[in-house]
């Protein structure tokens, strides 16, 4: 990996859990909320800061193009005789007239007042390679009022790919304070010889019938043409795009980065010459790549037909994703199901994210009004919400109406997931447990029974730690996956994804009452299949004690996407078999185990890519493995796991709130600090409560190690 790529993997993982936010307190003025689809969660100022060649400065947080601020507020300031915007990041909008979708060296003359500026750099969207430019960093000159840098832009494009159809960021991490810009064309855009039509119709490559699908067109130099019209429009916050950025950790058969979604067929004009043409469905698909011409004048046809490297729904295995923030204006949204079923999703978890002050992508309809079913699809309302930087953010699925709370109650979350059971709702925490202090929320509510699930998978990484936790005090709490998007990277939905068994026809409340039966598992990428004497993941099997136990499971992965590694049995947690891939691209493990003790059982499997924070990896949901009706739990980790929850507890009651650290901390702030001391108050009884619960837990452990030992 590229060190431009880590660095924006670490960008991505801060950004999204508010540690990369702009320093800035207070609203957001009303006209930068104005917007083509929904409100804007993200941390946007326009500027009244005007230059030539430049249609619109703003002040924001992300860009979309790679490089994310922090810092001071934005301000305007009189320095050395110029008028200065001051702030951590900057997006400019290069007027269309002067430059749009060009492929040339662009020079900017960067004026800047070095004593309120930091080292800073330039992002922008550049042709070839993924797609996303950064110069070189500026280190700031020492002495002068205002000094001016010259910053070469290779192959700079200009079509509005960053945040609010911007071209540039500009920025650092210890702020910058602009005085000038000045942007120089060297007009060596190569000019076509010719144009002609490319025509073309993607379908399943079984069944024949056309399909949605992602994909890609780059010509020699690596530079994808602008989609045309008969491309899906993308929500991506607000924004509506048609290309958008594949980051590293997401499948794609291609260098070139940028793709864009069809819905069955596309037809653009193009300059003529030769492309490499790809196309991807999913992990079930092999990827499809091919070279293409164009020639002048001509009509180039085009079937491309998908190949499935496996059938999951035939085995009764549907994906989903857990986790999408897309704003619905109406139910049946044909734009927003093609972008979700080009990525082979049965189930979009359409998430309302809400925080203590308002909620931002908005859905139209609950329950089975607002769901949109179509060829096998799903779009289905839910909600992010509430979401706190003191105690996490909460994921509610299948609700027939979206739970609101006063800022008054904002705190007590029990409130909203006794209210989301009541409905028929599914409810967890998002994020891992672990992002925003997740684990707080986790060790008050998990004893109450309330959390059905924690999003393990999430960003390129498992992390089953929290996880595991609960399962070996002898909860059944389940994983799930999402995607997040459009944050994590941006990411792209379905590229962490929750995979259910049904027994019948798919239809999205079937989906919900599998995966509350615990038929499930977390992948992005390998296949998993497991059972114990039988019994599939997430039952529960009684047995006599010392009992043979048959275990069989089977893992697989899509060699276009990694090559598969290992496959590992899991019990309370520690790795107890291990089989590997051996160069295949299918693993079959098969064991005994003795029943000696109550436990849970799961399975792994890796692909190659096996990082901290970047992997190929598949998590099944456990069979819980009932001894004399003990519970599941792992009996000598007991009073260590206890104390870490407890005192999760009482970080809960004693640490204080951090609202800079909240994700839309401009909206919150002032309402966090207001408010979190009154609940805290209110919540000590619950705390108290928990706690309690804990000890009866520690009290029953200890008794049944004496009873054990004697």
């Amino acid at each position: 990996m590229s060190a431009r790529a880590r660095r924006a993997g670490l960008l991505s993982a801060l950004a999204a859990v508010g540690l990369l936010a702009a320093g800035a307190a207070g609203p957001v003025p009303e006209r930068s909320r104005a917007a083509a689809h929904g409100s804007e969660a993200r941390y946007v100022v326009e500027l009244e800061w005007p230059r030539e060649n430049i249609a619109r400065t703003l002040g924001v947080a992300r860009s979309e193009l790679l490089m994310y601020g922090r810092g001071n507020p934005f301000q305007t300031r009189d320095i050395g005789g110029r008028t200065c915007v001051v702030g951590p990041l900057f997006a400019l909008d290069i007027e269309d007239a002067f430059a749009f979708d060009i492929d040339e060296p662009v020079d900017l003359l960067i004026t800047y007042a070095p004593e309120l500026t930091g080292t800073f750099s330039v992002g922008f969207n550049d042709n070839g390679g993924d797609g996303i430019g950064e110069s070189e960093p500026v280190e700031p000159e020492s002495g002068p009022t205002l000094a001016t840098a010259r910053v070469t832009l290779d192959r700079a494009r200009f079509a509005a790919h960053g945040i609010r159809g911007t071209d540039l960021a500009i920025g650092g991490s210890e702020g910058i304070a602009l005085c000038n810009i000045e942007v120089e064309r060297s007009h060596a855009t190569p000019v076509p010889a010719g144009y002609g039509t490319l025509r073309l119709s993607v379908e399943d490559g079984a069944t024949g019938r056309a399909v949605p699908a992602r994909l890609g067109l780059y010509d020699a130099t690596g530079r994808a043409p602008l989609p045309s019209e008969r491309s899906v429009l993308v929500h991506r916050f607000v924004d509506e795009v048609r290309l958008l950025w594949v980051n590293p950790r997401t499948w794609w058969p291609s260098e070139h980065r940028l793709a864009f979604y069809v819905d069955e067929d596309y037809e653009a004009r193009l300059p003529v010459g030769s492309y490499e043409f790809v196309a991807t469905r999913g992990p079930e698909y092999r990827g499809y790549q091919r070279t293409v011409e164009v020639r002048a004048d001509e009509t180039t046809d085009l079937t491309v037909s998908l190949e499935r490297y496996a059938d999951l729904p035939a085995a009764g295995w549907y994906s989903g994703d857990s986790h999408v923030h897309i704003a619905r204006d109406h139910t049946e949204d044909d734009a927003v199901w093609a972008q979700i079923a080009a990525e082979d999703i049965h189930v979009a978890n359409l998430l309302e994210m809400g925080n203590i002050a308002v909620t931002h992508f908005k859905q139209p309809a609950w329950g089975e009004a607002g769901q949109y079913v179509r060829e096998g699809h799903a779009l289905v309302s839910g909600q992010e919400d509430p979401r706190t930087v003191q105690r996490g953010h909460t994921i509610h699925h299948n609700l027939q109406r979206p739970i609101r709370q006063d800022p008054e109650s904002y705190f007590l979350y029990h409130r909203v997931f006794e209210e989301s059971h009541a409905q028929g709702g599914i409810s967890g925490y998002a994020h891992m447990g672990q992002l925003f202090n997740g684990e707080r929320g986790l060790a008050l509510d998990v004893p109450f029974d309330l959390v059905d699930f924690i999003e393990v998978l999430q960003g390129g990484r498992l992390y089953d730690d929290i996880w595991y936790s609960f399962l070996n005090l002898g909860f059944n709490v389940r994983p799930i996956a999402g995607a997040d998007y459009p944050y994590f990277g941006p990411t792209l939905p379905g590229v962490e994804r929750t995979y259910v068994k049904l027994d019948g026809p798919f239809a999205p409340n079937e989906w919900y009452n599998a995966y509350r039966r615990g038929h499930t598992y977390v992948s992005n990428g390998p296949f998993l299949e497991f059972r114990v004497n039988g019994r599939e993941m997430g039952s529960e099997l009684r047995v006599e004690r010392g009992e043979s136990l048959e275990i069989v499971a089977e893992a697989s992965l899509n060699p276009d996407i990694d090559r598969l590694n290992r496959l590992e049995l899991i019990v309370h947690g520690e790795v107890v078999a291990t089989e590997a891939a051996a160069g295949s691209d299918r693993i079959r493990l098969e064991t005994r185990i003795e029943a000696g003790e109550s436990l849970w059982v799961a399975v792994r499997a890796f692909g190659d890519r096996d990082g901290e924070r970047d992997m190929t990896v598949a998590h099944s949901a456990p069979v819980f493995v009932v001894v004399e009706d003990e519970p599941w739990w792992k009996l000598g980790a007991v009073p260590d796991l206890v104390a870490r929850h407890r005192a999760k507890l009482q970080e809960l009651l004693t640490e204080p709130i951090q609202p800079a650290g909240d994700l839309e901390y401009w909206e919150t702030t002032r309402i966090l600090e207001e408010e979190w001391e009154q609940q805290r108050l209110r919540l000590e009884p619950r705390v108290r409560e928990a706690d309690a619960r804990y000890q009866a837990l520690l009290d029953r452990a200890r008794a049944a190690t004496t009873a054990t030992s004697s």
